[in-house]
């Protein structure tokens, strides 16, 4: 896999013009249910950040891209779940996903539309929300409204961190000023966690 992301990242660097496309992709196999688990989509959007910063790939279709991805994967999940029913769902998903399943499914319960926002920045449950949400048969507005408004906030949260990274290389470059470029990515990477941890916590209904 980490050969696979940096064949990406490099394909990415040499075809700038078609770079959304590896962010789309990224994003949408991420947030298709299970199939993203395997696919370390979080480093890879990481690493487009930084080619972004450097000014290599553009910004704003790299955001798009990523934000569409991530709602067309996880509209996806749920449509078919939807479609398949609970009864098929629970006889095909794999063993060590039950576990994940189970406690989504009484997280769902308890938080409903929370459930699938606040999803979207736990790995584990990302894998399941959308699956939970259609065999558990939620209205599709109410899908939609969390799965849209929790990608606003999921595609820029990986992107910047490693855009701000890549702009502050580029301009100590020249300078070779190593020790300032290493504080800097620290403190981009504690901010980043801690934001995400933060989105995570706020959302929750008090």
């Amino acid at each position: 896999m980490e050969r696979i992301g940096e064949a990406a990242l490099a394909w990415a660097e040499a075809n700038a013009a078609w770079a959304p496309l590896i962010a789309f992709a990224v994003a949408f196999v991420e947030s298709v249910p299970l199939i993203g688990i395997f696919l370390p989509g979080s480093a890879l959007l990481l690493g487009l950040g930084l080619l972004i910063g450097t000014g290599v790939l553009p910004a704003w279709p790299m955001l798009l891209a990523t934000f569409a991805g991530a709602v067309i994967g996880d509209a996806l999940g749920f449509w078919l779940s939807r479609w398949l029913g609970p009864a098929f769902v629970r006889a095909h998903l794999p063993r060590g996903y039950r576990r994940s399943y189970a406690r989504g499914v009484l997280i769902f319960r308890r938080w409903g539309i929370w459930a699938v926002f606040i999803a979207r920045f736990i790995s584990p449950l990302r894998a399941v929300a959308p699956v939970i949400a259609g065999v558990s048969r939620m209205s599709n507005w109410r899908f939609q409204a969390a799965n849209i408004g929790s990608a606003v906030v999921w595609a820029p949260l990986l992107l910047v961190p490693g855009t701000a990274v890549g702009a502050v290389a580029a301009l100590v470059e020249d300078r070779g000023d190593a020790l300032l470029l290493a504080g800097f990515v620290l403190g981009v990477l504690l901010v980043w966690w801690r934001l995400r941890v933060f989105w995570a916590r706020a959302s929750l209904p008090q």
